[in-house]
């Protein structure tokens, strides 16, 4: 763990980082869109989903091709900013399976730097990824447990432990002072916690949605929305 107690000070201060406790866990929740668990010395991240770009451009889709570059530099400072010793990205890592053959090869190098940068490089199965392309440096796995806690990309249902997921790519919309605001955001329960999607080109799902409110009904929810690199309680 590389972060000290003024950087961490400076950064609730200036509402770039909060601290909230799910599963007996403190947990340092960064306005990037990223979570950091100082006990562990983790840093976990969900849905990069690298090359949708272009995917999107193979079907016409007048985008370009930048997608996995901004990721991967704005994914670097995170990291060198907390130095962790493990990071888990959570799932829909890649867009598709053919994703590496996109990828270009400054990337692709770049990609393997930030995992070889760290100790322990976990990437959970997604739907859009269930196989670690071949090549890429790191370990595939359907899901991480610590203590009574389990990271995977998508809920079970049947789950009786705390668990922590992405897939879903949570965003909220809020008024304030008569202004209107929209921004992705980290949202959790007593047993789920669901991560905002990191990736450039990801999308988003209101948590206002019946499909969220099902998972995380308003009267249970935690809602920490991410805007212009703040992050506040919602």
């Amino acid at each position: 763990m590389a972060i000290s107690d003024t950087w961490l000070t400076e950064k609730v201060s200036q509402r770039h980082i909060t601290i909230t406790k799910y599963a007996d866990y403190l947990w340092l929740l960064d306005a990037r869109g990223v979570a950091y668990l100082p006990a562990c010395d983790w840093l976990v991240v969900s849905d990069l989903h690298l090359e949708k770009g272009s995917y999107l451009r193979s079907y016409a889709n007048p985008l370009p091709s930048l997608d996995s570059t901004a990721t991967l530099t704005r994914l670097e400072s995170i990291i060198d900013d907390y130095k962790p010793s493990q990071v888990i990205s959570l799932g829909d890592s890649f867009h598709d399976k053919h994703s590496m053959s996109r990828m270009t090869f400054d990337d692709r190098q770049h990609l393997c730097r930030l995992v070889d940068s760290v100790n322990e490089w976990m990437w959970v199965e997604g739907n859009h990824d269930p196989d670690l392309p071949e090549g890429i440096p790191g370990t595939s796995c359907f899901e991480i447990v610590l203590d009574g806690m389990v990271f995977r990309h998508e809920p079970d249902e049947g789950e009786q432990r705390a668990q922590v997921i992405g897939h879903y790519h949570p965003k909220k919309r809020t008024t304030i002072a008569r202004r209107r605001y929209s921004g992705k955001c980290f949202t959790n329960s007593e047993s789920l916690f669901v991560m905002p999607a990191f990736g450039q080109f990801t999308g988003g799902l209101d948590i206002d949605e019946d499909v969220m409110l099902t998972l995380l009904p308003k009267r249970l929810r935690h809602v920490f929305m991410l805007y212009d690199n703040i992050i506040f309680k919602v």
